[in-house]
Parts: structure tokens; C-alpha cells; sequence
């Protein structure tokens, strides 16, 4: 491998790698990303990063079940929110599949600057923290929210996933991707089985170490919203 080559692609590990040690701190996160901003979509794509193309890809699929009536996904109209949107590379995906009621929520404005020159977002928020109540987002104000690579080391807790049902309608849905090594350190197996005891969600569909990124893969979570 060229020396250069092999350089660059260990700088794009080490700056994934340091992002895992933020801690869930809001303010660290905010200043990394902000930083990062500009470099992320070459580091992540240097270490095949292809958790949006499978994300929107199980987004698209999902239907129906047993009698719960659900959001129509195939349709392309329906409102959906990429919480956690980072550079846009979801929203890409999804304006690439024909989506065109799509939203964008990120903690760094850096992320967000870049989510908008894609052209994939009708609206984009930065500022937003998804373990806290965000006023910029009524109750079931999305058809579907997508969230990938934010259950991730060191971003936020498994509890952040209520603020993701909160503002997502009776029979929408909530797709999530959880790191496998965050879904091994984590509590977010007991939380997802708490929300769905308390009627807030069904687990329609589950991927267990799904693709993700050249390191490790990732679960997949597709929640009806209750």
C-alpha cells in the first residue's frame, strides 16, 4: 500500500477512535464535530463506512405487522427526520431513493453546514441534543426518524432513543443503528425492552451485526411507534 495512503487512512481511524472518548459531554461533542466537520466524509469513507446506504435500505422495507397499522415507508412523500444528521450522508441516501420531505437535526453546526450543501434537507437544526426535550420538535411531528451512528462510544445514552419516539407519530417509525461494541457496553437492550413493555414501540425488525464500518458491524432497530 502506498505510504500516503496508509498515513491518511490511520489519521481517519484515529479521529473515529477519539470521537469514542467524548463521554456523552454535549459541549465536547459540539467543539469535536464542529472541528471535524470539514475531514469527516473522507475519514469515514476511508475506514467504509456504509451504515446510511444499509440504514435507508431497511428504512425502505419495512411494513405492517401483525395488524399494526404503519407508515406507508415505500412512500416517498412521508416526513422523516435524520436525527443526528451529521455531513448529510443519510439524507444523501434518502434523497437518492426518491425522499423529499427530509429533515435534519445535528448537536454541531460544522455537521450542519455541511448536511446543506447535499441539497437533501428541507430543513436543518443544529443545537439539538437528542437526551434532552427538544422545543424545536413537536410530539409526533415525523412519519420516521433515522438515526445512524449516533448510539455510538462516548455520543449518547440508551435513553436518548424516547426523545427519538416522542417526536415521531402513533405508527411511525424509528430506525436506529446501535455499534456493536455500544450495544455490548450499554444498557440499550434493556432500555429497548422497557419502552416496548410500557407500549411505546414495537420492534418490527432487528439486524444483528448488520454492516457498518470496516472495524465492526452494527445492530439495526426498526420501532412502530405505539
Amino acid at each position: 500500500m502506498n505510504q500516503a495512503v496508509k498515513s491518511k487512512e490511520n489519521e481517519s481511524f484515529d479521529a473515529i477512535k477519539e470521537a469514542h472518548t467524548l463521554s456523552g459531554d454535549a459541549e465536547k461533542i459540539q467543539t469535536y464535530y464542529d472541528k471535524w466537520a470539514v475531514a469527516y466524509n473522507s475519514d469515514v469513507s476511508n475506514e467504509q463506512y456504509i451504515g446510511p446506504e444499509y440504514i435507508v435500505n431497511l428504512l425502505t422495507t419495512l411494513k405492517s405487522n401483525n395488524g399494526l397499522k404503519t407508515v406507508d415507508s415505500s412512500d416517498r412523500q412521508i416526513k422523516i427526520l435524520d436525527a443526528g444528521c451529521g455531513t448529510g450522508l443519510v439524507g444523501t441516501v434518502l434523497k437518492q431513493k426518491g425522499y423529499h420531505g427530509v429533515d435534519g437535526a445535528d448537536l454541531s453546526e460544522g455537521m450542519v453546514e455541511q448536511a446543506r450543501s447535499t441539497g437533501a434537507y428541507n430543513f436543518l437544526e443544529s443545537g439539538i441534543d437528542l437526551t434532552k426535550q427538544n422545543e424545536a420538535y413537536e410530539d409526533n411531528q415525523y412519519d420516521a426518524t433515522i438515526c445512524c451512528g449516533v448510539f455510538t462510544l462516548g455520543h449518547v445514552p440508551p435513553t436518548a432513543l424516547s426523545e427519538l419516539i416522542r417526536i415521531t407519530k402513533p405508527g411511525g417509525w424509528v430506525v436506529v443503528s446501535t455499534r456493536k461494541s455500544y450495544y455490548d457496553s450499554t444498557n440499550f437492550q434493556e432500555i429497548c425492552n422497557r419502552y416496548q413493555q410500557e407500549g411505546k414501540v414495537k420492534l418490527v425488525n432487528h439486524v444483528k451485526d448488520g454492516p457498518y464500518i470496516a472495524e465492526e458491524g452494527a445492530h439495526y432497530w426498526a420501532f412502530a411507534v405505539c
